[in-house]
Formats: C-alpha cells, structure tokens, sequence
C-alpha cells in the first residue's frame, strides 16, 4: 500500500508574544560590499557567516576565470 505525501508549508510563530504587543519590524542589514562583475553581482551584508561568506568568493571566483 502506498501513499501520496504532501509537501506542507508551515509558519513557525512565538507564542510567548501576546495579540496585542506591537510587532517590531525587523532592522535592515547594513551592506557592508558589494561585488560587480561582468555578469554577476554579489551583495554582502553584515552579520553573514563566514563559511557562507568563503563558498560565495570561491564561486564567484571560479566563474570568473572560465
């Protein structure tokens, strides 16, 4: 027997806030660079991982020299 699985989306939420604080709205990120090329363009913002930060320059670069 089988059975079809459905993908559903789900909306996580804090329970500890009540109905009537006020929501804050979350503060922009600073952009701290940004980098241009011919055909690509990566924006970097404070507060990104390194190793996040390591993998987008390492593919960045190795488009650029094909």
């Amino acid at each position: 027997m089988t059975r079809k699985q459905d993908i559903v989306p789900v909306k996580l939420r804090d329970d500890r806030q009540s109905i009537n604080s006020p929501q804050r709205k979350p503060s922009p990120q600073k952009l701290v660079a940004r980098l241009k090329s011919i055909d690509t363009e990566l924006f970097v913002y404070e507060g990104i991982r390194e190793s996040l930060l390591k993998v987008l320059l390492t593919e960045l670069n190795s488009h650029e020299t094909r």
